[in-house]
């Protein structure tokens, strides 16, 4: 079983939604999402920090919104601590996924691949490859 922490920008709610529930149909991957996992009272960091530790794969869901977000942003926040954790592991957990068009990937990530899902053609396309990259 694959742990899966899904990372997205609040504007991207409802498309990052559909992910989650795509990823959550595949037999072997268990999927971390914040409004799911995080309860009233919870605390965010400690939980968004337990989530990746835990996870095997962390998506970071790329869009305009995204390239927008301050430094300070809970999805910034998130992409900086999966960062430690591969550099801590030494395993390469993050995959960008592009949800709408537009936007880059962030430089902290170098030259990486990504899924892009952001029409339904794309989506088709590239769904199935994001599945590999998890399992992988």
């Amino acid at each position: 079983m694959k742990k899966v922490f899904v990372s997205y920008s609040g504007e991207d709610r409802e498309k990052a939604a559909e992910l989650v529930d795509a990823l959550r149909k595949e037999e072997d991957i268990q999927v971390w999402f914040d409004r799911d996992e995080i309860l009233p009272g919870d605390d965010f960091l400690d939980e968004m920090k337990e989530g990746i530790e835990e996870c095997d794969k962390f998506i970071i869901c790329l869009s305009p919104a995204f390239d927008e977000k301050p430094p300070q942003s809970w999805v910034r926040q998130e992409l900086r601590m999966a960062i430690l954790s591969e550099y801590v592991s030494g395993k390469r957990i993050i995959i960008p996924v592009r949800l709408k068009r537009g936007g880059g990937i962030p430089r902290e990530l170098g030259a990486r691949a990504y899924a892009d899902i952001s029409s339904p053609q794309r989506w088709e396309k590239n769904f199935p490859r994001l599945i590999k990259a998890i399992q992988k």
